[in-house]
């Protein structure tokens, strides 16, 4: 009887120290991936960054002037800040008040 509880005791205590071993092995190889991932995350976001400000750069109203004047003949004009629309609804509105304006002018004009 004491021969059994030994033998069970010690076959539990191996199969669970055979299952933290093998947990413990699992556990590091999702930790060196996350690692590895961790690193690659951060060099896209270096990659990204760079990118950015380059682009910011490159568009940079100082910068695209110069290239203009540099590489063109052609004289540009800038472009007044009324005429810039903030989104399409004002834009929308715009057109329906020109369309309005003109359909009306018509109207007139052939009577």
């Amino acid at each position: 009887m004491f021969k059994k509880k030994v033998f069970i005791s010690i076959t539990i205590f191996s199969i669970l120290m055979f299952l933290t071993a093998l947990i413990k092995t699992q556990t590091r190889i999702i930790e060196k991936n996350i690692n590895s991932q961790q690193i690659k995350i951060s060099e896209l976001n270096n990659n990204l960054y760079e990118a950015q400000l380059e682009y910011f750069y490159l568009s940079s109203p100082e910068n695209l002037s110069n290239k203009i004047l540099e590489y063109s003949d052609d004289e540009y004009l800038s472009i007044n800040f009324s005429k810039i629309y903030f989104s399409i609804d004002d834009f929308k509105k715009e057109k329906r008040k020109t369309t309005k304006k003109l359909l009306n002018d018509k109207k007139i004009q052939e009577k």
